[in-house]
Order: structure tokens, then sequence, then C-alpha cells
């Protein structure tokens, strides 16, 4: 089991790594805001701040400040991780409407808020040691970290099922609506990697590495993450040829 829950959270950093620098890349060609803001998500949600989160659980065996101050700075990578992911939803679905701005300014603020409570409480600290949390900050950050894939992910499924219907009459690119599908499936699945230890905090008070069965469905929700974000970014030829297939023909 334990090299099963390896192999998960592996592949999802792998697969942040890989595509949020192909995402780099591509914004220093295109110059568009877009793929800056998901290249940022993905390295700094995805990559450094489960890097340096994990090693401040596992593999730093120094003192309680070095296990701190690595703690702090994976949050506060993941804070910016998952501040580039809500601008994304806001920059790509809804820029122009006025009610986003007020939702986006409202998550902005939120997330100050939650970070700041983690800090003055010291409940951050839970994070990287085995006692269990004595107040409600730990999971209500994770809850307020969690808006941001919600939301992603809500956005992606609803346009991808507008796409769904456009293709049928021939007015929309089938891998378009694909892709956007399996951003929407990972984004899903990493609504629920936040869920997951929401749940386990309220109930148990502790991290999910206390219980296997915890990080195993965390792991088994990053694979379904890295595998959708892979497949969007890099399909096969064959999946390629066969959502070709699903245009109508004349």
């Amino acid at each position: 089991m334990k090299y099963v829950i390896l192999i998960g959270i592996g592949l999802f950093l792998l697969t942040s790594l890989v595509v949020g620098t192909r995402l780099v890349f591509l914004y220093l060609r295109t110059r568009k805001l877009p793929e800056l803001l998901m290249a940022i998500a993905l390295l700094c949600t995805g990559f450094l701040a489960f890097a340096v989160g994990s090693a401040s659980k596992i593999l730093i065996d120094g003192t309680p400040a070095l296990r701190s101050g690595m703690t702090v700075l994976g949050l506060s990578v993941e804070y910016i991780g998952d501040a580039a992911l809500a601008l994304f939803a806001w920059r790509v679905f809804h820029a122009d409407k006025r009610w986003s701005r007020v939702f986006i300014t409202a998550l902005a603020v939120l997330g100050v808020g939650a970070f700041a409570g983690e800090l003055w409480s010291g409940e951050y600290l839970r994070y990287s040691d085995p006692e269990p949390i004595t107040g409600l900050w730990v999971p209500g950050a994770l809850l307020v970290r969690g808006l941001a894939p919600t939301w992603l992910a809500f956005e992606c499924l609803r346009f991808h099922a507008q796409l769904r219907r456009r293709v049928r009459i021939g007015l929309a690119d089938p891998i378009v609506m694909q892709r956007v599908g399996l951003w929407g499936l990972a984004m899903t699945a990493s609504a629920g990697a936040y869920a997951v230890p929401i749940a386990h905090r309220l109930a148990y008070g502790t991290g999910i590495r206390e219980h296997v069965w915890a990080i195993s469905i965390v792991s088994a929700l990053a694979m379904v993450t890295a595998l959708s974000i892979g497949l969007a970014f890099f399909p096969p030829r064959k999946y390629r040829e066969r959502m070709r297939s699903l245009s109508p023909r004349d």
C-alpha cells in the first residue's frame, strides 16, 4: 500500500512540474495571462507546496524551528498557487462580469484571513506534527484553499457540457471539448483532495498521515488529477483520432 501511495503522489508531483514548466515556456511565447496563472498554480500548489510540505513532515529531522519554517514556506507557496488558480478561473470565464470581481476579492480576503489566522493561532504547526488541532483554523483554512479548485471544476464542467452540445452540430472542436472536461475532472479530484483532510481533521483532529485509508484516498485523487492533466496536455494519437470521430460528418 505504501508504494501505491507513493506512486500516486509522485505522479502528481511529476505531472505538475512537467505541465507547469511547459506552460511557463508557452507564456514566454504568447505573453498571455491564463498560461502564466495556470503555470504558477501547478508549480506552486501542485509541486513546490507539496514537496516542501512533505519535507517538513517526513524528510526533515531537525529542530522545531526548521520544521516550523518549512511549514510556513510550504503554506505560503500553496496560498500563492491557490490565488493563481482562482485568478485563472476569473480571467478565463468571468473577467467581464461585476459579480466575479466581488467574488474574487472575497476569495482574496478569505485567503489572507485564513493564512493570518493559522499563523496567529499557531495551528499551522499541526501540519508538521502529530498533535491534534485545538480549534477550527486548520480545517477552515483547508476549506478556503479548496474553494479555487471547486470553482474552476464547476466552470470547466459547465463549459464542457456546452461544448458537447456544440460538437453534436459541428460548432466546436471535440478535442477542445474533451480537454475542458479533463480539466474539470482534474479540478474535481483536487477539490476532493482538500475535502478528505478537512473531514479527517474534524473527525480525528490530526493529519491524514495518521490513517492509511485517508492518505490512500488523497493519493488516488492525486493520481486522477495527474492522469487527467497529462491526458489533456499530451493526448496519444489514437485518443485524438477517437475524439475527432465525434464530429458530425457532412
